[in-house]
């Protein structure tokens, strides 16, 4: 039966704290005690400008990362959205897709850029959204087990305790490491938790195993806490990678398409940012998340058309397809997906003729 990993003991407790403290040491720091985090530029001081909330998933801190980091580090959600009478309230969620997903629901987030298998389980439950384009492409995951507990191997795993984020990313990515060893959960003592979680059982000794962000491992390894037994972006490509989505939330949209194509056109601007220095793009995403420039180079596809497309080309909607039919084999969805219905191109279009057209 799987479980939801909690702390009992203070040590796991301040553990927890200090760990979250070394992997934000650079950015600006979680907060408070909410999954929802404001990160300072939304509509306060900004007269009568319309918020608009866009959410993403965090590890602790309110950092971004990719185009979003270099959209909020350079200001370029409000250079298009000011003029439309919005501004940007960028929010991170601890809670990842589960809490990203409530706040769709009770319509406290208009727009969400996030895991596409996270995308696929909402819509597929009924959470009215619209995929409008495709941010990125990889796989960012890798698999931690603790030192000394003895897994050499993903076929160690069996009889382990493995943590992981259940609906969201990490919970398909753990069935597909589980799989290439020929188990499945019912071979592990799996275990519901946040990130910060699974990394603090690691050092406490309490989980054998955890699904970590590239990089989140890093201070673990260094210490000769942990190991990494599987990295995502180096697998199968075909198995492992998956398209990170921009949604927005079906009525918020309907109510002002512009508020998006601004939204899309500040993450085009970012590319091309971007990818007029690559090198600068990955030590600004070093240096805001508090990662070592070598752990984030781990990782990093420095074709930015290959990770970051800001389209809706079939090879992407065809991956979500995929991402379906996993999980409903999976028997983590029941509901289908209309694709029709809910992929709109206008954004897509419009932003990418507007923004040719003012460079």
């Amino acid at each position: 039966m799987e479980k939801k990993f909690t702390f009992t003991r203070l040590s796991a407790a301040l553990l927890v704290l200090i760990l979250v403290i070394g992997l934000t040491a650079c950015s600006n720091g979680a907060g408070d005690e909410s999954d929802a985090e404001n990160n300072g530029n939304a509509a306060s001081g900004q007269g009568d400008l319309t918020p608009v909330r866009i959410g993403f998933p965090s590890a602790g801190g309110d950092w971004p990362g990719t185009l979003l980091g270099v959209v909020k580090e350079y200001g370029y959600l409000e250079e298009y959205l000011n003029p439309l009478g919005y501004t940007a309230d960028l929010q991170a969620f601890v809670g990842a897709a589960p809490a990203i997903h409530e706040a769709l629901v009770s319509d406290e987030l208009d727009y969400v850029v996030y895991a596409g298998m996270a995308s696929v389980l909402s819509k597929s439950n009924g959470v009215e959204h619209t995929l409008l384009s495709i941010g990125s492409w990889g796989s960012n995951w890798k698999l931690v087990v603790r030192t000394g507990a003895g897994i050499e191997s993903l076929a160690d795993l069996k009889g382990k305790k493995l943590a992981y984020t259940r609906g969201a990313s990490p919970h398909m990515y753990a069935i597909r490491v589980l799989n290439e060893a020929g188990l499945t959960f019912d071979d592990i003592e799996p275990l519901n938790s946040t990130i910060p979680e699974g990394l603090a059982g690691i050092i406490s000794n309490t989980i054998d195993a955890t699904v970590v962000l590239a990089g989140q491992e890093a201070e673990l390894v260094a210490a000769g806490n942990a190991e990494v037994i599987h990295n995502g972006f180096v697998a199968d490509p075909d198995t492992y990678y998956e398209p990170m989505v921009f949604i927005g939330r079906t009525e918020a949209y309907k109510a002002n398409p512009d508020v998006a194509v601004a939204i899309q056109k500040a993450l085009l601007k970012a590319k091309d940012k971007a990818k007029s220095d690559v090198d600068a793009y990955f030590e600004l995403q070093a240096e805001r998340s508090g990662y070592p420039l070598a752990v984030v180079l781990e990782t990093a596809e420095r074709d930015l058309d290959i990770s970051a497309p800001l389209n809706l080309d079939a090879k992407y909607i065809d991956s979500l397809k995929e991402i379906e039919r996993f999980l409903r084999e999976n028997e983590l969805i029941t509901g289908t997906i209309d694709y029709d219905a809910w992929v709109d191109d206008y954004v897509v279009k419009t932003a990418a003729e507007e923004y040719a057209g003012e460079k």
